[in-house]
């Protein structure tokens, strides 16, 4: 069963977040995610949603994915007091795979 995480955070520099993204591709894709897609807002508004394809792979990604957040926190280009994520399983898709 998929697992998704998604966070969503404000951007104060979003080149920056991008930046660091494309700096830390290796890093990121080691996650063992399905996908994750990165949306952003005119308000400079970014979510982050990240398909695992299991509760493990998603669990087992946290600690990387805290990081990742936390430099982007610590150089001051996302504001660590809009960081909200929340996780979930799949219970339906569009359209149907079957």
């Amino acid at each position: 069963m998929a697992y998704y995480r998604i966070t969503k955070l404000k951007a104060l520099d979003s080149d920056r977040i991008k930046q660091i993204g494309e700096e830390m591709r290796d890093v990121i894709e080691s996650m063992n995610a399905d996908f994750i897609d990165i949306v952003e807002n005119h308000e400079n508004d970014m979510i982050v949603v990240a398909r695992y394809p299991d509760e493990s792979n998603m669990q087992a990604a946290t600690a990387t994915a805290q990081g990742v957040f936390g430099q982007m926190v610590a150089e001051g280009i996302a504001d660590g007091s809009s960081i909200d994520q929340s996780v979930g399983k799949v219970t339906m898709s569009f359209p149907s795979t079957s």
